[in-house]
């Protein structure tokens, strides 16, 4: 007997997010986690990466690109409504999950964590992030 795992689309995981997120700002955080864990292989470089500002702002400029390309179908057919429309929107912001700037990515992933420090019996001690629980 095969067992074939079926993932889901980017599409697929934006539109399900799109009928539970509240607001768009929800949609996009969620968006942009899925987006990072797909560039990243480990709990560390996720948390690095997600914490890179430079990714971040290319992430929502290539964003800002894409729903300004639905912008334009939009309203070159303004007969695409409801789900059709969320579905197209999906569709278009989706074309990031095949993008990355390898550049910026390869250098927030090198970054190196800061120390935190934490108290014990009143004394500072630094720890680094990835080893505190």
């Amino acid at each position: 007997m095969k067992l074939t795992i079926k993932k889901e689309t980017p599409e697929d995981y934006l539109m399900s997010h799109l009928e539970i997120c509240k607001s768009k700002e929800d949609l996009i955080l969620a968006f942009w986690m899925y987006w990072v864990d797909s560039v990243v292989t480990n709990a560390v470089e996720f948390q690095k990466v997600l914490s890179s500002s430079a990714v971040n702002k290319w992430f929502l400029l290539e964003l800002r690109k894409q729903e300004l390309i639905f912008k334009m179908t939009i309203s070159e057919d303004p007969e695409i409504k409801g789900r059709d429309r969320d579905w197209l929107y999906c569709k278009c912001i989706a074309k990031l999950m095949s993008r990355f700037p390898k550049s910026l990515v390869d250098f927030a992933k090198k970054r190196e964590q800061k120390e935190q420090p934490i108290k014990i019996n009143g004394r500072k001690i630094l720890i680094p992030i990835e080893q505190q629980n």
